[in-house]
């Protein structure tokens, strides 16, 4: 068997990171299905970095190809943040049809008239994958994936509770109009409604198999879909040009942005206590040993340095997520509007209530869509800003307690200047 060649497919060493892994996940399962080993694939990935064709940030740490379903994963850890992001490769016809494409073909029809959910065996080896992943000790932050790998990403990543699903002209999670198993119809709707993360849907203009981002009658985007107005197709290549790039970073979660400014308060906090133990070292210079006054404020000083920096670090989290619920309360409205609207489009010839009644058999209901997600995103947002005040209070309370000692020991005060 010759050896393979990851070939070069447009990804530069600055490309954004779901779309570089989405892209190279297709070259990675050619490389299995051409017996390359994992140290083959890495010395290729390596090499790709040194051409500047390849992030340097992304590390190979995993990747599978399962030959009974032809599906395939692979998993990146990200330097910058120390997190992993899964990439889910989808039609390939690389390695000939009636090799290994006839089986993610026919992926397409199951889709549409039967809807396999996590427990098919379909997805038995993608569920090994992420589980080993995540018992090696892997943080996972973010799945993504391309065309039938976008379907197939969608369902790990609302299985796995992933936080991020970044996917690019992804096939539906399902297709209500279809001839769907109701086992299996029910098991998606369920595994959308428990899923509290981000969902996201990048979408070519002129992707024959989304178009407008409509899709095909009855199809279900379980999240926001974005149109980039590019006049590209369906290829996972077109979004590795500049343009698509920049409007990518601008419509996801900046997740390296949240990392830069922890650790900017990582930084913040130690240099702090750094300061401290200098305090410490002149007042058992000064009297030979600390008081019980001072040595309450030291207690205390450092106690209030570590909760601040703990406060600021989940902050930043809180506040990014806090975000993602109220869009997905304005998500809720127009994913309603929208539910409307199409199924009036498919019903043209029912009125209103006829249109309703077919909704709601279809559970497609307002409270279901809209009315249940909006209560829970609400009270999402309060228990998170309850959180933030517990850390307010307590800092306050610390201060409070220092500020107090300092003003009835007068020596104290005179020895750290006040």
């Amino acid at each position: 068997m010759s050896k393979y060649e990851v070939k070069d497919k447009g990804i530069k060493e600055n490309s954004e990171s779901t779309s570089a892994v989405a892209t190279i996940s297709y070259e990675i399962e050619n490389a299995l299905v051409n017996g390359l080993s994992d140290r083959d694939i890495i010395n290729q990935l390596e090499a790709l970095q040194g051409n500047k064709k390849f992030p340097s940030n992304l590390q190979l740490v995993d990747a599978f190809y399962d030959k009974k379903t032809s599906s395939s994963g692979v998993a990146f850890l990200d330097t910058n943040t120390g997190k992993v992001v899964v990439g889910f490769a989808g039609t390939n016809l690389d390695n000939g049809f009636w090799g290994n494409a006839s089986k993610d073909v026919g992926q397409w029809g199951n889709i549409a008239f039967k809807g396999d959910g996590p427990s098919s065996s379909y997805f038995d080896a993608s569920n090994k994958f992420m589980n080993d992943l995540k018992s090696n000790g892997y943080n996972i932050d973010t799945v993504t994936g391309h065309s039938l790998g976008g379907r197939n990403g969608t369902i790990m990543g609302m299985e796995h509770n992933i936080p991020n699903i970044i996917l690019y002209n992804s096939a539906p999670l399902m297709n209500l109009l279809g001839n769907l198993k109701k086992s299996n119809q029910q098991e998606l709707s369920d595994l959308f409604a428990s899923y509290k993360g981000n969902v996201i849907y990048f979408v070519s203009e002129d992707d024959p198999l989304n178009k407008a981002a409509n899709g095909v009658a009855g199809s279900v985007y379980p999240g926001k879909i974005i149109v980039i107005k590019n006049g590209k197709a369906h290829d996972i290549t077109g979004f590795l040009t500049k343009k698509e790039q920049e409007f990518i970073r601008q419509h996801t979660p900046d997740l390296n942005k949240i990392y830069v400014a922890q650790q900017k308060v990582q930084t913040d906090t130690r240099s702090k206590l750094k300061a401290l133990d200098v305090l410490r070292a002149k007042l058992l210079k000064s009297g030979g040993g600390l008081s019980a006054a001072e040595e309450i404020y030291l207690d205390a000083s450092e106690a209030l340095i570590l909760t601040q920096g703990m406060s600021k670090t989940l902050q930043i989290e809180i506040e990014d997520i806090k975000k993602m619920y109220r869009e997905a309360k304005k998500d809720a409205n127009t994913l309603w509007t929208n539910t409307l609207k199409m199924a009036d489009s498919i019903g043209s010839t029912l009125h209103q209530g006829e249109v309703l009644d077919s909704l709601t058999a279809g559970g497609a209901t307002e409270p279901f869509v809209r009315t249940e997600p909006r209560e829970e995103y609400a009270q999402k947002i309060s228990e998170l800003s309850s959180i933030q005040q517990e850390y307010y209070d307590l800092i306050g309370q610390v201060q409070t307690s220092i500020d107090k000692q300092v003003e009835t020991d007068q020596e104290l005060a005179r020895q750290i200047g006040g």
